[in-house]
């Protein structure tokens, strides 16, 4: 089983695909995602990290800049003012 991410940023989709964990800095400090988590909704830091471990590839590392992200049903969705991969 794995997570299906999206992250987008107010100008592109920043990165599509899936992983098995993903963690991301919010107000309320690091949260760590992995597949089966429950349903969340969460402010992002103003500026914070994101580490995403894909089902395949090298780990993703890159910063964002407040936004939200939310959790369901084994899909991430990261909206953030700014991401760059």
């Amino acid at each position: 089983m794995a997570l299906n991410v999206e992250v987008v940023s107010r100008e592109k989709k920043v990165w599509t695909g899936e992983a098995k964990y993903v963690r991301a800095r919010t107000l309320d400090g690091d949260i760590g995602i992995m597949p089966g988590h429950i349903p969340t909704m969460a402010l992002l830091a103003e500026d914070g990290e994101l580490i995403i471990e894909p089902v395949s590839g090298e780990k993703i590392v890159t910063r964002l800049h407040e936004g939200f992200l939310t959790v369901s049903n084994n899909k991430v969705i990261i909206a953030a003012k700014h991401a760059n991969i």
